[in-house]
């Protein structure tokens, strides 16, 4: 398994429609609308995402973002 680390600007759209897709599945809405905006919300909010790829599959994925205090 590979992961890469990558900001939000640089995910392709695939990349974006994964994300969404294994969301979907986690909190069982599958592939909706609703899904992929709320995915792409998180992806824009996020500092860094992580995606781990079983070949060319995402696996999993984390996204990140800064603390706002110290």
């Amino acid at each position: 398994m590979n992961t890469i680390s990558y900001q939000p600007h640089q995910l392709s759209k695939h990349d974006v429609e994964s994300i969404a897709h294994l969301a979907g599945i986690g909190f069982g809405q599958g592939d909706t609308p609703d899904m992929l905006e709320d995915t792409v919300k998180h992806i824009n909010a996020a500092d860094s995402i992580v995606l781990a790829k079983e070949g060319e599959a995402l696996a999993a994925f984390s996204m990140v973002r800064e603390y706002l205090w110290r």
